[in-house]
């Protein structure tokens, strides 16, 4: 089963009352084992059952990475790599993403000097797919400002801008390295010198914004894309996007010493 196909099984009242506080997003965290079906307060014990033996946690990932590899046979290479700020060496796309070179070959085959999730290979097959030629407009603007944000926005920060903000709390000097690392780059203009302005792609940069906490204000996170962001990808995959990137930047302060 894929998420749509959970989700239309699920009581869609998105009512708040597990982790995720609505039901798609519940339908992505079941697929990924973040959740189980039993949080669910609304379905029977029966459609508990029935949908604990249907949900498969993988095998929908290779499914649909399957699909967008056909769907990149059919894109002309020489054509997009300009489009999508990428290079074109021997017919494969070389493509920075996030500190990382990612190579793809007219076959949809990715190569990385490390391993990419599932969620990232899609995203980069997505970003190749979806074509690029938009440009950047160099306008700064929130999640919910974009095409279809609104909607999604409370999630956009639960998943992405609040996990972010306890990591910053927790561990700042740590995540500000590791964001370094990625080749990100110190942009004045914007009201706290903590931020980060990273090429998540080529074509879609991403400002990280973080002002501690002190005597008046909590501490805080925000996440600013450019304008063209959603023509590179619709607002749910930037929110899996995002939250691959924060649990990146988690898994990498663990790893630092102390």
């Amino acid at each position: 089963m894929n998420p749509v196909e959970i989700y239309k099984r699920l009581p869609a009242t998105n009512c708040g009352d597990c982790k995720q506080k609505a039901c798609m997003p519940f339908a992505f965290a079941l697929l990924k084992g973040e959740a189980d079906i039993s949080e669910c307060p609304w379905l029977t014990d029966k459609e508990k059952g029935d949908m604990a033996s249907s949900v498969n946690k993988n095998d929908w990932q290779e499914a649909l990475i399957s699909s967008l590899k056909e769907e990149i046979k059919k894109v002309g290479f020489r054509e997009a790599y300009g489009n999508l700020g990428a290079e074109l060496r021997d017919g494969k796309l070389f493509i920075r993403c996030f500190g990382r070179d990612v190579i793809v070959g007219p076959d949809g085959e990715i190569q990385t000097q490390d391993n990419l999730t599932p969620w990232m290979r899609m995203l980069v097959l997505f970003y190749i797919r979806n074509g690029g030629g938009h440009g950047i407009s160099g306008k700064w603007v929130i999640h919910s400002e974009l095409m279809g944000g609104l909607m999604k926005y409370k999630a956009f920060q639960r998943e992405c801008e609040e996990p972010l903000r306890e990591l910053f709390d927790r561990h700042f000097e740590k995540a500000a390295r590791v964001l370094d690392g990625y080749g990100s780059v110190h942009p004045a203009g914007f009201a706290t010198p903590n931020a980060w302005l990273l090429n998540v792609f080529p074509m879609l940069p991403v400002v990280f914004l973080y002002w501690p906490e002190d005597d008046e204000f909590e501490s805080k996170v925000t996440i600013r894309f450019d304008s063209t962001a959603d023509k590179y990808f619709d607002v749910e995959q930037l929110i899996f996007l995002i939250k691959e990137i924060v649990e990146d930047i988690e898994e990498k302060t663990e790893q630092m010493p102390s």
